[in-house]
């Protein structure tokens, strides 16, 4: 688990990954619609828009929600998060395509090594930054192992490597833990 502290606020947002070696590749943070911050977070400005795709998306199954071939649909909070590695300023959106009931109902979005994460972004021009350098022939979205570049500290290691180094990282600097959920 990994801790984003949230601008302006001596809050956290809290979320699950299974790739803390992609840490520095986050470029956006989305929460599920139905996550408590939601209310809590969402600046005045946006409040109208996303209390309408809160009320969309409480009337969809999980099943439909997450389904890989849909058009991905969210709306932005208004509100940041930062980086714990870089100090990086991230934006937070609400997408029904996250849900409360996986990890903590909130994720950092790697869109150069996911493939939801890359088609949000392309939908709504957010940055893709590649952290994880793919063997040859491979492209955006490559999910496996390969050597961490434009990644600081972790910069040269090999993805099993990379994961272990932060983990221990976040944890002597009190940014996250090591944790283990099952679905």
């Amino acid at each position: 688990e990994v801790d984003f502290k949230l601008e302006g606020s001596d809050g956290a947002l809290r979320v699950y990954t299974t790739r803390p070696d992609t840490l520095f590749g986050a470029t956006y943070m989305v929460l599920a619609p139905e996550h408590p911050l939601v209310s809590t977070i969402t600046t005045a400005d946006r409040l109208a828009a996303v209390e309408s795709y809160v009320d969309v998306a409480s009337r969809k199954s999980d099943l439909d929600r997450t389904d890989l071939a849909k058009e991905k649909t969210g709306e932005f909070t208004g509100a940041y998060a930062i980086n714990p590695v870089n100090g990086e300023r991230i934006p937070i959106w609400i997408a029904d395509y996250v849900l409360s009931s996986y990890g903590t109902g909130a994720i950092m979005a790697v869109p150069a090594h996911d493939e939801r994460d890359l088609e949000f972004a392309q939908k709504f021009e957010l940055p893709v930054h590649v952290v994880v350098e793919a063997p040859e022939g491979e492209s955006l979205g490559f999910t496996g192992n390969g050597t961490s570049v434009e990644s600081g500290f972790l910069t040269g290691l090999p993805t099993p490597e990379a994961k272990a180094r932060i983990t221990d990282w976040l944890q002597e600097n009190g940014k996250g833990k090591r944790t283990i959920n099952f679905k």
